[in-house]
């Protein structure tokens, strides 16, 4: 037997008015370097997308497995998005755990007019569909908003009680973030304390 679904009040249409239709259209080559980025076992570390020449679709503009570093020297001086992965890493005791964090980013440079501005935001659903899973968004107008110090501060907020002590936008570059004050590796307090 079917089952019925029955539906009370008006149908609710997106904000936009669209009709279900994309704000702007992304491609197949976006969506699959992207999930490349989410898998662990893929060494992709980031994504970055520019408009096309009549700003109705987005195009894979790069990626690459550099890190942070990188993909910071592909951001341009129009309008575009991306995302990128890094690692929320402990270390106590002799143990290390390395758990991925993934930012989406906005980019919108200073210089750009305020329409393109506006236009760009009309998209950002569309985009976080499409790049999703981020456990931060991060708005891009100067590379000081990539600053790694002030990405920790915005990840720290965005975890939940256990917070790593520790971030890599880098590989192999560990950046200390000892949220707690128990300290890192051997010399964690609270290891050290349970392990004597």
């Amino acid at each position: 037997p079917r089952e019925q679904v029955l539906v009370f009040g008006a149908k609710v249409q997106h904000f936009t008015g669209s009709g279900g239709k994309r704000s702007v259209e992304i491609g197949a080559a976006i969506r699959g370097a992207w999930q490349q980025v989410m898998d662990d076992a893929d060494p992709l570390s980031w994504v970055y997308c520019t408009y096309a020449a009549d700003g109705k679709a987005l195009e894979l503009a790069g990626s690459g497995l550099g890190g942070l570093a990188e993909f910071k020297d592909v951001l341009g001086d129009s309008i575009a998005w991306g995302g990128f992965r890094c690692y929320g890493v402990d270390r106590r005791g002799h143990l290390e755990c390395k758990r991925p964090k993934f930012i989406f980013v906005q980019h919108k440079p200073e210089a750009v007019s305020a329409m393109k501005k506006a236009k760009q935001g009309a998209h950002k659903g569309d985009v976080k569909e499409a790049l999703s899973g981020a456990h931060l968004d991060v708005t891009v107008e100067t590379l000081e908003d990539l600053d790694e110090q002030a990405l920790i501060k915005k990840l720290q907020a965005a975890t939940g009680a256990h917070k790593p002590n520790g971030y890599e936008f880098d590989p192999g570059v560990f950046i200390e973030a000892d949220f707690y004050g128990l300290g890192i590796g051997r010399a964690c307090k609270a290891e050290n304390s349970r392990n004597s």
